[in-house]
């Protein structure tokens, strides 16, 4: 199988997340995209993160009954910070004999020879990214891949339009009491004001 592993803090999931994992399942015919909710993620502080079981229930929200995804309480099981290798690690066991096809955001991967055991993980993935912004940010990209070498066979840049909205951007208008059901899956939205997240 053609796996796609996207992980993060999900805080909260938003249709950015959703329409990326989409596209790449599409472009890249995955048979799957694993949604995987960081624990602690290993790069963000604690300020403003909602716990990891409501994140775990908006995600699984958020995905529903779809047949192209699926989420994983991986992180959760494991003691520490999240990260990205061990999970990998995991998942080559579990599925020793598929590609995998790691889904990252362009900040993430501006600052990827920066993450634990990078070069371990290119050995294991194919990274796949798309730029948020505009053409300056894509060409940043691609100039990325061609300093770091290592990674120029290993990674897949898309074109594909991309929703402008990030989930600090929500939590702000959460904060301030902005209705923000049009930037997600309606279920997630209601699920946020039910239990109070981000509100205070």
């Amino acid at each position: 199988m053609r796996i796609g592993v996207f992980g993060g803090a999900f805080n909260p999931i938003h249709n950015g997340h959703l329409t990326l994992a989409k596209s790449y399942s599409d472009s890249l015919r995955l048979d799957k995209v694993i949604f995987i909710p960081t624990a602690v993620p290993p790069h963000k502080t604690a300020q403003y993160l909602a716990s990891a079981q409501d994140r775990l229930n908006m995600v699984k929200l958020a995905v529903g009954d779809s047949p192209a995804f699926e989420v994983s309480d991986l992180e959760f099981k494991r003691q520490g910070k999240s990260y990205t290798y061990d999970t990998l690690t995991e998942l080559r066991k579990m599925y020793p004999d598929d590609e995998f096809y790691l889904i990252i955001g362009a900040d993430q991967f501006l600052t990827f020879h920066y993450w634990y055991k990078y070069e371990e993980i290119l050995d294991m993935v194919t990274i796949c990214t798309s730029a948020r912004e505009n053409e300056q940010e894509k060409n940043s990209l691609y100039d990325y891949v061609k300093f770091h070498t290592e990674m120029q066979k290993k990674c897949y840049i898309a074109e594909y339009p991309v929703i402008k909205v990030s989930s600090s951007e929500i939590r702000e208008k959460i904060k301030k009491g902005e209705d923000t059901s049009s930037l997600m899956p309606k279920i997630v939205y209601n699920y946020i004001v039910e239990k109070g997240i981000y509100s205070v």
